[in-house]
């Protein structure tokens, strides 16, 4: 295949995989910006069509460098609050102030900055998968859904197919009507991201020109064609493992009856330094947990555990399990580091404020050993691994965590009761 060829390729790939980045490249005129930086950053957003009182669908967005795409999916019921001090969800942004308004939100929210765009519909989405022959994807359960005033009817069977471009277009937009998940459609698009990947890397050179003159029409970009040019020309060793997903950070949080998407803003920007600029941030979602109620007085006792465990997804740690400990008998309350990261140790110490005893796996055993005669540590792993605890209602190795959390007496929630 010729270089010319190969660049198509890579236009096309940045075209439904990107949004649209790089077409302009071929066919468009020198547009406002230009060389912004050694890290590209676009935004991408899906429309069902262009038009002032649209709604983005979807919205992306992408970093390209070091022979790398990379894709952050934001979802549309993110919360945000405008100018007037509204609150409202972030797929409103475009009918009031377009692309602009939504991009600045988006690199406000971020705190990067996203100078270029691309601006998709799905009438060209669709006509694009058609030209490739459809997409094979897995469907994990049926997809139905019935909307009149959209006109919009979704009836998709549960299994591996491939789908034609309505029915990609089907797969890509499925909302669960009694949820109203779209953290669920998120990973679907990013599985079918996926494998359209895949599928351009098979594109021969014939059907290039075609698959161009079909996206053409579906997609509006502010980028010159020097840089157009010059981001493709850098992507020209692209291989499909090359291409990484995420999800902006957050929770889902009904208000009203209304389903928004609220971001965690340390979280988020853990996410931006780790997933776009390669700086390694340890943050509340790194650390696992087991807790283990092993408090003496036996009302206080009752659902402890539970609750620090709430307390602590609450506040983004992963908790591996919570269950009783060994026995009921501890004086006092036990972090016990098992994986070495002292680190995690002072970030959930923090995270508690309540005093702790932090120890390793050999002192635990030595100051068990000292007061109660015997070494806890593997009498609490053989009750994890031959017990079904929750939330997983499973049995677990103590090598699944970072820490293990005894609570001990006197123990207390935020300077309150145990209970």
């Amino acid at each position: 295949m010729s270089v010319r060829n190969k660049l198509f390729l890579l236009v096309i790939l940045a075209v439904f995989v990107l949004g649209g980045l790089a077409v302009a490249w071929w066919y468009q005129e020198g547009g406002p910006v230009r060389g912004k930086g050694a890290n590209e950053y676009v935004l991408i957003l899906g429309l069902d069509n262009f038009g002032e009182s649209q709604r983005t669908d979807t919205i992306l967005v992408a970093k390209l460098a070091n022979q790398q795409i990379k894709l952050l999916s934001v979802p549309r019921d993110l919360q945000i609050k405008f100018s007037n001090g509204e609150l409202g969800k972030i797929n409103a942004a475009y009918g009031r102030g377009h692309v602009e308004l939504t991009r600045q939100i988006v690199s406000d929210l971020l705190g990067i900055p996203i100078y270029w765009y691309a601006v998709v519909n799905y009438q060209g989405f669709t006509q694009f998968i058609d030209a490739i022959g459809g997409v094979t994807v897995n469907v994990e359960k049926p997809l139905r859904y019935d909307d009149d005033k959209q006109s919009l009817h979704i009836n998709l069977a549960q299994g591996t197919q491939t789908l034609n471009g309505s029915q990609a277009l089907d797969f890509w937009r499925y909302r669960d009507s009694a949820t109203g998940e779209d953290l669920g459609r998120i990973r679907r698009q990013q599985g079918f991201i996926q494998a359209l990947s895949q599928k351009l890397a098979q594109v021969q050179a014939t059907q290039v020109k075609k698959l161009v003159e079909t996206t053409l029409p579906n997609i509006q970009t502010n980028m010159a064609a020097v840089d157009a040019y010059r981001l493709v020309d850098r992507l020209q060793k692209l291989r499909p493992e090359d291409l990484q997903v995420a999800t902006l950070p957050g929770q889902v949080a009904p208000i009203d009856g209304v389903s928004y998407f609220r971001a965690e803003p340390v979280e988020t920007a853990a996410l931006v330094s780790e997933f776009f600029q390669g700086r390694e941030v340890l943050t509340n979602r790194d650390v696992r947990v087991i807790v283990l109620n092993g408090y003496p007085d036996e009302v206080k006792r009752q659902g402890l555990a539970k609750k620090v465990s709430d307390l602590l997804k609450a506040q983004g740690f992963q908790v591996v399990a919570y269950w009783n400990a060994d026995t009921f008998d501890y004086p006092q309350s036990y972090l016990i580091n098992v994986s070495g990261a002292k680190d995690k140790t002072q970030r959930l110490a923090t995270a508690l404020k309540v005093p702790l005893t932090a120890v390793t796996s050999a002192e635990f055993t030595a100051a068990t050993q000292q007061r109660f005669g015997e070494d806890r540590l593997p009498m609490i792993q053989k009750m994890l691994t031959t017990t079904a605890v929750p939330p997983d209602n499973r049995s677990v190795e103590l090598s699944e965590a970072d820490l293990v959390l005894i609570l001990g007496d006197g123990f207390s929630i935020a300077g309150g009761e145990s209970n």
